[in-house]
């Protein structure tokens, strides 16, 4: 029987405001296989975001240059992963050493994605199997948007956020920590 993780509101940065959105939220879903289903809920009017044109899931960089989902996974010591997800269904996946260095390709399997674009709301929600989770669920994690309206003003949605600019990679953003997943 699959169990919710997290449920959490994202925060807008004060310095970044949007007018197309009035909340945005996520959800984490384990499932019975031990995968995840990371659920992205944007409202307000989704016709006002720029949102890329379906296409292959395939791995590709600088995704948060436009609309953009990503999960940050706390790893050993300093190190930690970043997951990003686009609705155009485009993922990437990195390893970091430490705070923005030590940056490599992190060899995941592709999630799978669903876009729905409603009226008032659009949700993204990606499936992620258990061999692309790379911690052992005990961690912290942050949940995190960008956010592109049709003007190509860009907003950044958090958890929390870091004093100053908007700072995914910041360990403030971090703010989310998951239970450890009892094991059959």
């Amino acid at each position: 029987m699959s169990s919710i993780l997290a449920e959490r509101p994202l925060v807008c940065h004060p310095d970044t405001p949007c007018d197309a959105l009035v909340a945005l939220g996520a959800r984490i879903i384990l499932r019975d296989d031990h995968g995840w289903d990371v659920e992205f809920v944007a409202v307000g009017d989704p016709a006002a975001l720029r949102i890329p044109s379906p296409a292959e899931a395939i791995r590709t960089d600088d995704l948060w240059r436009t609309t953009c989902f990503e999960l940050f996974l706390a790893l050993d010591g300093d190190a930690y992963a970043e997951l990003n997800v686009s609705p155009s269904s485009a993922w990437a996946a990195y390893h970091f050493d430490h705070y923005r260095t030590g940056m490599r390709e992190l060899a995941l399997p592709s999630p799978r994605t669903q876009l729905l674009v409603q009226h008032e709301r659009l949700v993204l929600t990606a499936s992620l199997s258990e061999d692309a989770l790379p911690w052992d669920r005990t961690g912290e994690l942050g949940i995190s948007a960008v956010i592109e309206e049709q003007d190509g003003r860009l907003s950044y949605w958090a958890l929390a956020h870091p004093p100053g600019k908007p700072d995914f990679h910041h360990r403030d953003c971090f703010a989310q920590r998951l239970p450890p997943v009892e094991r059959a």
